[in-house]
């Protein structure tokens, strides 16, 4: 196991986390006090016409929570404290986010702006805008990855932040609307992490093999659902190769060969080894 950093905290890092917080939040309100809710949309899309629309639309899919676990799953039972804080990081960021979206009912660009303003890459989404829950989303899993990997997890940071500016470049948010999901992102891998330490019922064997199996039939829906990302569909189907792969090698090879209590030994002690702790 080398998530072992995971079950004691690191404290340094959590303040970290809520200074960087503290941080977005003030340069949310510094943004939208300086250029309004709807500024910088269309210099950042401008912006954005450096890169192809194609990768564009590849980077925003990294932002659904199926094809995070798709990449992740082959590395879950390796890091199981990760797999399980990412999860709840990813509960507490979407019930957040998603009580904001349906609280506001905020117009997206394309509801707003005329269409010589605006270039819309994949869905014309128009209403749900604030927050970006894609941005929660991939900012919320890269947080946790950077808390037990530090300075080696900067490409999982790298892609965050380019599935984060990709809302932005396919017409579905304002910046203001990115911003404001990198900070709940932000807290609810805060909150996913202190959690994982307290409620240890993703690290049992039941726990884990049940959430792995939803994370599959997740992962199985992604070839015939790109959510307006119709163009996506190789790069998602290799994601979905990937993942249900991985869970066929890392998972089920060693069930048919070894049987299940040798299979999941590993699991069993990390239990045993957190009940003792």
């Amino acid at each position: 196991m080398k998530d072992g950093a995971l079950a004691v905290g690191n404290h340094r890092f959590h303040l970290a986390l809520l200074l960087t917080s503290l941080g977005f939040a003030l340069a949310l309100a510094g943004f939208v006090a300086s250029l309004g809710w709807q500024g910088g949309f269309v210099e950042a899309q401008a912006l954005s016409k450096l890169l192809p629309p194609w990768l564009w639309e590849t980077l925003t899919t990294l932002g659904d929570g199926r094809i995070q676990l798709a990449l992740a799953l082959p590395f879950c039972l390796r890091y199981p404290r990760v797999f399980w804080a990412i999860l709840l990081a990813a509960l507490v960021s979407a019930l957040i986010s998603r009580g904001i979206k349906l609280g506001l009912q905020l117009p997206r660009p394309a509801a707003v702006l005329d269409p010589g303003q605006i270039t819309v890459i994949g869905a014309h989404l128009k209403s749900l805008s604030f927050p970006s829950g894609h941005t929660v989303s991939a900012v919320s899993f890269a947080a946790v990855w950077v808390a037990v990997l530090g300075w080696r997890s900067w490409p999982i940071a790298v892609l965050a932040v380019l599935a984060a500016f990709s809302r932005i470049a396919v017409g579905a948010h304002w910046p203001v609307d990115v911003l404001a999901g990198a900070l709940i992102g932000l807290i609810g891998a805060w909150a996913g992490l202190h959690w994982s330490r307290r409620w240890r019922w993703g690290l049992t064997v039941t726990g884990h093999w049940i959430l792995v199996a939803v994370g599959v039939v997740a992962i199985a829906t992604l070839p015939f659902d790109g959510q307006g990302y119709p163009d996506t569909l190789v790069w998602r189907l290799i994601a979905t190769a990937w993942g249900l792969g991985g869970f066929i090698r890392v998972y089920l090879l060693p069930v048919i060969r070894l049987g299940w209590q040798a299979a999941n030994r590993p699991l069993a002690a990390l239990r045993a080894a957190e009940t003792k702790a």
